[in-house]
């Protein structure tokens, strides 16, 4: 039990400590100290040190990655970006032409256009909406109970929710690991021929005698454009 308030940071950070790790903690979740998780919020029987630190990073929209090559956490967030926010070219951290790709296939599934989510912290009792500016916060997502909730942490909780709605298409890409596209991580930005950008889901590697390739699934949610009023 967390007998502390702490910054989920410091939750992260005492869970590695726990075991004596000597395991980096790359935090790029909300800000350098996400958010403030009162007394008592945590609580676990008999958990690894990464499901706890598991059930942290889920609390504030994000997720837990081993960095290749060396000895690192990372927590991300789902998504660094959502489909309502405006990219400019230096967001992208992957650049696919179609020139490089072997294979491209695609599926994708309909979701109603949810633009709210109710969140709820069943300890405290604090209830929050979280809403997509611009829309009447009327096509609601199933709500949410997590003791770590704060205002902060449910807005970016919130944002990873509401990020897939309306079409969701998911492409795989099988390309050459090549030195203009380089092995891509998952919750990159990937954008494919100046055409569309998605969000990195994962990632397979595979090796030959002749060549390295990585098949690369991503998500992207599909937005028609607003028609003009003449």
């Amino acid at each position: 039990l967390q007998e502390n308030e702490s910054t989920s940071v410091q939750l992260v950070q005492a869970e590695l400590d726990r075991v004596s790790s000597s395991t980096v903690l790359n935090w790029q979740l909300i800000d350098a100290l996400g958010w403030i998780v009162e007394t008592e919020s945590l609580s676990y029987t008999n958990l690894a040190p990464i499901d706890a630190i598991k059930m942290v990073a889920e609390a504030g929209g994000g997720f837990v990655y081993s960095e290749q090559g060396s000895n690192t956490l990372s927590i991300k967030p789902l998504y660094k970006k959502a489909f309502w926010d405006a990219l400019t070219v230096d967001d992208y951290d992957r650049l696919l032409p179609e020139s490089l790709v072997l294979q491209h296939s695609e599926s994708f599934e309909d979701l109603r256009d949810y633009n709210a989510i109710t969140l709820t912290n069943p300890r405290n009792g604090n209830i929050g909406q979280v809403k997509r500016a611009g829309t009447a916060g009327d096509v609601l997502l199933e709500p949410v109970s997590n003791p770590m909730f704060n205002p902060v942490s449910m807005g970016s909780f919130g944002k990873s929710k509401l990020a897939r709605a309306g079409r969701v298409e998911r492409h795989s890409f099988t390309a050459p690991i090549h030195a203009d596209f380089n092995e891509c991580q998952p919750g990159e930005i990937l954008a494919f021929n100046a055409e569309f950008w998605g969000i990195v889901d994962s990632v397979n590697v595979a090796f030959s005698h002749t060549e390295v390739t990585q098949t690369v699934k991503v998500e992207r949610v599909k937005r028609e454009p607003t028609p003009t009023v003449p």
